[in-house]
């Protein structure tokens, strides 16, 4: 395989140029790379993780924010292309979800190499019904009592005025983009990949809306859920989904 690409799109935090696996890791709305700081040391020593990092937040906050999914997919791959030359693994979590399954759709689209394992998190396959269509429009006021409903934003962040000023612009875009997708989404050949969905058992997404997942692949699929709610990953079953990761990416190879 190739050393890493040099690309803003993605950060390696602990580099590993002799793994066997590359494990792309995609973030929620709002998020960049640093959503998976834990997990990079937490996973074995033959994967390497790639966490992506969309343009208008953390270092790249000053670039303008995408906000069409068709757009940003196409960008996002591009970028990433260069190291898909050897077995790679696609982990999205929410929105990171619609831009995984993206990525491997137009994998199979253009026929470059297809992931190893798609593991979609947090998030309801396709022909769920949008929960939320149209939260960028909201008002900050109700923008915030969203984001305590979910969970996953500090309450330091959300009861400071100068803080939401940075976080809700992000937000905003990644909503937009995210109703982009449902208008828009993904076609391709049927994937043929093994497929994991995880999900918090108190999500505002149920059981049924991620194995909606199931239809997307012709290979195995597995459904786990975890105690708690949207942000489940990054909670009380922080361990249990690293250790589930791990587990179904100890099967992921060359096919």
């Amino acid at each position: 395989m190739t050393t890493a690409p040099v690309t803003p799109w993605l950060q390696i935090p602990v580099p590993r140029p002799g793994a066997g696996l590359r494990l792309y890791c995609l973030p929620p709305a709002g998020a960049g790379p640093y959503f998976y700081r834990s997990w990079a040391a937490g996973l074995p020593a033959e994967i390497e993780l790639r966490a992506v990092h969309l343009p208008g937040r953390e270092n790249r906050y000053g670039e303008p924010r995408l906000t069409d999914y068709q757009a940003a997919l196409a960008a996002l791959y591009a970028a990433i292309r260069p190291g898909l030359d050897g077995p790679y693994a696609l982990f999205g979590h929410s929105m990171g979800a619609l831009f995984a399954h993206g990525l491997a759709v137009t994998a199979a689209r253009l026929g470059d190499p297809g992931p190893e394992h798609l593991l979609l998190s947090g998030c309801g396959g396709p022909g769920t019904v949008p929960v939320k269509p149209g939260r960028a429009e909201w008002s900050d006021e109700d923008f915030v009592a969203d984001l305590r409903r979910m969970g996953g934003t500090s309450e330091e962040v959300l009861a400071e005025p100068e803080l939401l000023q940075l976080v809700l612009p992000v937000l905003r875009a990644d909503y937009t983009l995210c109703d982009s997708y449902h208008q828009d989404p993904p076609s391709g050949p049927p994937l043929t990949c093994p497929l994991t969905i995880l999900g918090g058992e108190d999500d505002h997404y149920t059981a049924a809306d991620l194995a909606r997942w199931r239809a997307v692949t012709t290979g195995p699929a597995t459904q786990h859920a975890f105690p708690g709610g949207h942000f489940y990953l990054t909670g009380e079953s922080a361990a249990a989904t690293l250790a589930t990761v791990t587990a179904a990416l100890e099967t992921a190879g060359p096919r």
